[in-house]
């Protein structure tokens, strides 16, 4: 990692990721990334590095253009391994497009060739944050995500205002990654407004398991409340609109894969929920996958992709392009567009 990253949830110096390559009939390769979560998901390098193994077998002879044939057969074989279903299909999708001569942004309807991102703050002192977040906004961040739920909510407080006062025309947006009781969660929002902060949503404020507790925040929030741990699926999807309990959706690869985020978009849109798009600790091709998928659909209202920047990933173009804040996919490039070099 660039520097240490660290989260409600976890700590992280290095992005320990699996590259994926899947070879057609034809020769065409495609490749996918996975970068697993464990309190996310449950899985690991290791298992992801093994579940796919399981998934090739489950795959061979299929024609990768029966995308609704060889899916459910890719579930059928690794139904509780999301992330690593995610990069084999990101894989299979990539050389799909490949070999139709298409980008991938442009068989997911080709809604844009630009999106805008935000970069995310993680936990530090407030004066280090503020730092941080001075740079963003010099490199052109118009949003900065901030990680709160640390061990002291006053240091959590003091880190929200010292990046607001560091980037005062940035929007923010607060990630608690589960850290939160309800009633916490909306003092401690309460608090950032009070002060002046732009805060522009909040994110996962409560246990993922906890739906009471999440619906009770999004009652009474000033700002939108986004489900993010607590959607893993287009099942969980169905539960927030069916009971009201986030004004919005973070879909990530690593969790619905590019086919189940289609599923998930469907059922925000038709639910009238808010959608954002977010990742792990991905590196330019998964990045990149989800920079076509939110740029082929134009679904999304908040994007958070900035795991190639916490790498300390510049992108060379390919499969995406960025300046400033703006990330953008290639015209023409078949496919996601990167190769191994």
């Amino acid at each position: 990692m660039k520097s240490p990253f660290e989260s409600a949830k976890r700590r992280s110096t290095e992005a320990e990721n699996v590259l994926v390559c899947v070879q057609l009939a034809d020769g065409t390769r495609g490749y996918g990334e996975a970068s697993p979560a464990p309190y996310v998901t449950g899985e690991s390098h290791e298992t992801v590095l093994r579940d796919v193994e399981t998934a090739a077998a489950s795959l061979r002879g299929h024609d990768p253009a029966l995308v609704n044939r060889w899916s459910p057969a890719l579930r059928e074989a690794l139904p509780h391994a999301p992330t690593a279903c995610s990069a084999v299909e990101m894989a299979l999708l990539d050389a799909l497009t490949r070999t139709w001569g298409v980008p991938l942004w442009k068989y997911y309807g080709g809604a844009a060739q630009e999106v805008r991102t935000d970069i995310t703050v993680p936990i530090l002192p407030p004066e280090q944050a503020g730092a941080v977040a001075a740079e963003a906004a010099g490199l052109g961040y118009r949003s900065l995500k901030i990680k709160v739920g640390g061990p002291d909510r006053e240091e959590d407080f003091q880190r929200v205002l010292s990046v607001s006062w560091a980037a005062p025309s940035a929007g923010i947006r607060l990630d608690a990654n589960q850290a939160f009781g309800a009633d916490e969660a909306l003092a401690f929002v309460g608090r950032c407004l009070d002060a002046g902060v732009r805060v522009e949503i909040m994110e996962q404020p409560v246990p993922a398991d906890d739906w009471e507790a999440l619906a009770a925040v999004t009652k009474r929030s000033p700002v939108p409340v986004i489900a993010d741990e607590a959607v893993v699926d287009a099942k969980a999807a169905i539960r927030v609109a069916a009971t009201g309990a986030a004004h919005g959706i973070n879909i990530k690869l690593a969790k619905a894969g590019l086919i189940g985020a289609l599923q998930i978009i469907a059922i925000a849109r038709a639910a009238g929920l808010k959608l954002m798009l977010g990742c792990m600790l991905e590196s330019l091709l998964g990045i990149g996958a989800a920079v076509h998928l939110a740029c082929g659909t134009g679904a999304f209202d908040y994007l958070d992709l900035d795991g190639h920047a916490l790498i300390g990933l510049t992108p060379p173009g390919l499969p995406f392009g960025q300046e400033g804040d703006m990330l953008r996919v290639s015209a023409n490039e078949p496919g996601i567009g990167w190769s191994p070099s």
